[in-house]
């Protein structure tokens, strides 16, 4: 049956808005304002990169911490880089999950740019958001500290041998001070910066965290540069120093903006912004809580299959997750972008960000398919010495990992920025239900069926890591794709109210 005409006219109306903005000029004011000042394809795609540049730096610096802290404590001996490297896992991924609450802010300041922008007008005071933000991380600390005090007794859930349980309690007991600096300040900077078109401040101190926590790393733990010699625990001081003395130079390079300098001061929380924040933020942290349960039970899994499993895990989880760090920030990028001109009214040019940054991703993670699927022995080569007894057992799993992962790749990325797109449009509930519903069954237990019961091994867990993904590829693209075209049509039936149809 033919679609009847109005409709038709009306899709076609929608398909020039997205693709040929200055070519749609009857009907639609508030979207003839914004195509005729809003950037072109070129210049979305600028935006997107000059947004996520900064981000993955950032991302990547934090992840290079984690691998110097790893190498330093190697040089102590196997219980203090089980202590070091089990205790800082869990205090990293508690952190990093109900950090992702805090996400809210970003895209409630995102908005309120875009509005000013449409308005043509100066930006509102948005110090109220800013504290709201505070106050809510704040909030979130009391929660992780419920968490990882009694970190000895989860320690001890997974059957660790008491000494790990007492020096991981002891250890987890001092990096606790750094929760402070690294949620509240840092990692609040962390989401609103970007918010604020103010990212390049990332770009400056990130980086140097990293060299400063490896400097303070190897002084305080060899006792170098005139540092007490500390051991172990000197490794959980270097932490809470960076921590604090980066919280500090960031909020001072970021008072010394001039145009951040009436946001970024505490003065009475907005209610309504932390309502908000919250309604937007839980699903957000749920998500991240779903996708990070689903790749530490696969870990915990490929240790149960034994060590030539777990290592290969263990590789093809590094490669991975390093990758995933560009595909990560353009998902912030994206969120943002769309934030920020649904905000100004303008949801073609929300669309046209949205194609930009799945191109761009699609770019990134086909390079990265390559690698693994063409060049898989190279890539495990990195991590393995051909002179250990246990590389040529682990070396055929680890390929097998990485060529899995390579045909993920695309798909990850694609779910990643279409997670992004979402949470942009306010749409955060649903996506996170969309998470768990797929992870859970698919990726956790699935891929505990494959290898365990279907006899597959490691190959199982990441074919069930793969399925998952591969799922949620396709249903975040379809939500986005429906959220998106009911805002242009929205705006459509806004602005026609007051014209007649050219049709």
């Amino acid at each position: 049956m033919r679609q009847p005409r109005v409709e038709r006219n009306s899709n076609l109306r929608l398909l020039m808005l997205v693709f040929c903005p200055h070519w749609y000029k009857q009907g639609i004011m508030t979207e003839i304002r914004s195509s005729m000042t809003a950037p072109g394809w070129g210049q979305h795609l600028r935006a997107l990169i000059r947004i996520a540049a900064p981000l993955s730096f950032s991302q990547l610096s934090e992840m290079a911490m984690n691998v110097t802290d790893t190498i330093l404590l190697g040089g102590l001996g196997a219980t203090a880089l089980a202590v070091g490297g089990m205790t800082t896992n869990l205090f990293f991924c508690t952190f990093i999950t109900f950090q992702a609450a805090l996400g809210g802010a970003s895209i409630l300041i995102s908005r309120a740019r875009g509005r000013a922008f449409a308005a043509q007008g100066q930006l509102e005071d948005l110090s109220g958001i800013v504290t709201s933000g505070v106050l809510l991380a704040l909030l979130l600390c009391l929660p992780v500290l419920a968490i990882l005090l009694p970190a000895g007794s989860l320690l001890r859930f997974f059957n660790e041998p008491a000494i790990i349980v007492t020096q991981g309690s002891e250890f987890m007991h001092l990096l606790l001070w750094a929760l402070l600096p690294d949620l509240v300040i840092i990692g609040l900077l962390r989401i609103i910066l970007p918010a604020f078109g103010s990212e390049r401040l990332l770009l400056w101190t990130m980086p140097g965290m990293a060299v400063l926590n490896g400097l303070l790393n190897y002084g305080l733990i060899h006792g170098r540069f005139g540092l007490p010699q500390m051991g172990l625990w000197g490794s959980a001081c270097a932490t809470i120093a960076t921590g604090w003395s980066v919280a500090i130079l960031l909020v001072v390079l970021a008072r010394s903006q001039s145009h951040l300098k009436l946001h970024l001061r505490l003065t009475r929380p907005d209610r309504a912004a932390l309502g908000e924040m919250l309604r937007l933020g839980l699903p957000m942290m749920g998500a991240t809580g779903a996708e990070l349960l689903a790749f530490q039970m696969t870990g915990l899994h490929a240790g149960a299959l034994g060590a030539v499993s777990s290592a290969a895990h263990q590789i093809a989880l590094s490669v991975t997750s390093t990758a995933f760090m560009i595909s990560l920030a353009l998902s912030q990028a994206v969120n943002i972008r769309v934030a920020y001109w649904l905000g100004a009214g303008a949801p073609a040019a929300a669309l046209r960000s949205t194609l930009g940054a799945v191109m761009l991703v699609v770019l990134w993670t086909s390079f990265t398919a390559t690698m693994l699927l063409v060049f898989p022995q190279v890539v495990a080569g990195f991590y393995l010495d051909s002179g250990s007894a246990d590389a040529a057992a682990v070396m055929p799993v680890a390929i097998s990992l990485l060529k899995i992962a390579g045909i993920f790749q695309i798909l990850d990325g694609v779910q990643c920025v279409c997670s992004g797109a979402l949470r942009g449009c306010h749409d955060t509930f649903m996506p996170m239900l969309m998470m768990v519903l797929t992870y859970v069954p698919v990726s956790i237990l699935g891929g505990d069926w494959l290898a365990f019961r279907a006899g597959y091994g490691a190959v199982g867990l990441w074919i069930g890591l793969a399925g998952g993904l591969g799922i949620l590829s396709v249903l975040l693209s379809v939500r986005l794709f429906f959220t998106l075209w009911r805002a242009l049509e929205g705006t459509l039936s806004a602005a026609g109210q007051g014209c007649a149809d050219p049709a």
